[in-house]
């Protein structure tokens, strides 16, 4: 009976799932605390935000939102088939980059002019350049 108490049988396959389990009901308890903390703030907060959500309160630039949105699909849906062409080198993820980079510039700059298109076409050569090589040099991770 007492020999039970110092053995010790660990399932593997769930082992891992503890300690995210912890923490998951962690962040629950810290959560109900501060909504029962701060209920009148918070309720303040939302009443702000859905007087807010009004449709009068809509102006945005609608083709700057939907072309960022456009641009980052086509960046993460182009990753693998131009990766492809280059495979385990991450050329693709520079290629793709770059042309996101510019595609992203040239569509939220205004007024751009020769000196602002030579700063974009820098950060947005180098900046990808710089990431590729951390990665694939320092730390040994392919990119697409």
């Amino acid at each position: 009976m007492f020999s039970d108490l110092l053995k010790v049988q660990i399932d593997f396959d769930r082992s891992h799932l503890l300690f995210p389990a912890i923490v998951q009901w962690l962040l629950v308890i810290f959560a109900l605390a501060i909504l029962v903390q701060r209920h009148a703030a918070i309720r303040a907060s939302v009443c702000s935000l859905v007087a807010h959500l009004t449709p009068t309160h809509w102006r945005f630039d609608k083709a700057r939102l939907f072309g960022t949105l456009a641009l980052t699909v086509a960046y993460f849906t182009a990753l693998e088939p131009v990766g492809r062409i280059w495979p385990n080198t991450g050329l693709g993820f520079v290629v793709c980059s770059v042309v996101f980079c510019l595609g992203l510039a040239r569509l939220l700059v205004h007024d751009i002019n020769a000196r602002k298109w030579l700063a974009i076409a820098l950060t947005s050569t180098i900046g990808p350049g710089l990431v590729w090589y951390v990665f694939s040099e320092i730390f040994r991770v392919t990119l697409p």
